[in-house]
């Protein structure tokens, strides 16, 4: 099962944003009982992702990509008690004014991917800022391959029925996709004294060969929306959300 937990805030702290994502872990970390926040901390790969984001409403959106972390994350944070909180280190107090849960069972992407109708274009929006990182250095530009790599990696590591990684199908899938739009500008994303480089901003990308690769493609972003995309999802980086129609 995949769930989706989003949370209006009111705070009147100037310095609150995405940058403070890792502090808002913290927080998550706080509602987790301790032997699961222990396995979380132990996991490569984090069954869950989270991030900031709004203007002047901000929002904590909250992902799980199991029924067991919908259950020891998110459900924790569904307790009506649960309406307000501080991040400590930068003395922020927050209300939360809203929550919204969703939930939507990994068959139903699997569905759409079976169906006869198909869109060869995909558009995607970047929330936070997002990077990747290959042989010790990070890589701060959009590139097919480490997209779709990323999201095969995250649907493999949390479907015990589905092993989705695949050197083939990866190539298949990096041959037959071009970004054809796009508007994105650098970022950086704040860590512990360190400033990750990254990006942020939207593309569309168009998927050529067999419907398959266009269909196959799409399971893979709309799960993105729940796993998020590339490093560090887990305390806000890679938040990631897909857009409208066909691009002409």
């Amino acid at each position: 099962m995949l769930a989706e937990l989003r949370m209006k805030l009111e705070t009147d702290h100037t310095a609150f944003g995405y940058y403070q994502s890792s502090n808002m872990q913290g927080i998550l970390m706080e509602r987790v009982e301790g032997g699961y926040a222990e396995y979380l901390h132990l996991s490569m790969l984090k069954p869950y992702s989270q991030y900031i984001t709004g203007g002047s409403q901000k929002e904590w959106v909250i992902h799980t990509l199991t029924q067991e972390a919908f259950e020891k994350i998110i459900c924790p944070l569904m307790d009506e008690k649960f309406t307000e909180f501080t991040i400590e280190k930068k003395e922020i107090p927050i209300v939360i004014a809203a929550k919204e849960l969703k939930t939507i069972n990994k068959k139903e992407l699997l569905d759409e991917f079976y169906s006869e109708h198909y869109d060869r274009y995909i558009n995607l929006e970047f929330l936070t800022p997002t990077a990747f990182k290959s042989g010790g250095a990070y890589i701060n530009m959009p590139d097919m391959r480490y997209i779709y790599q990323s999201l095969m990696n995250k649907y493999s590591a949390t479907s015990q029925d589905m092993e989705m990684y695949d050197d083939e199908t990866l190539e298949q899938l990096v041959v037959n996709s071009k970004i054809v739009r796009y508007q994105l500008r650098s970022a950086v994303f704040p860590l512990e004294g360190v400033k990750i480089p990254s990006f942020r901003g939207t593309f569309c990308i168009k998927v050529t060969g067999a419907p398959t690769m266009a269909k196959y493609a799409r399971l893979l972003t709309r799960f993105g929306e729940y796993s998020g995309v590339g490093i560090k999802t887990a305390i806000g980086m890679g938040g990631v959300q897909m857009n409208g129609g066909k691009n002409d």
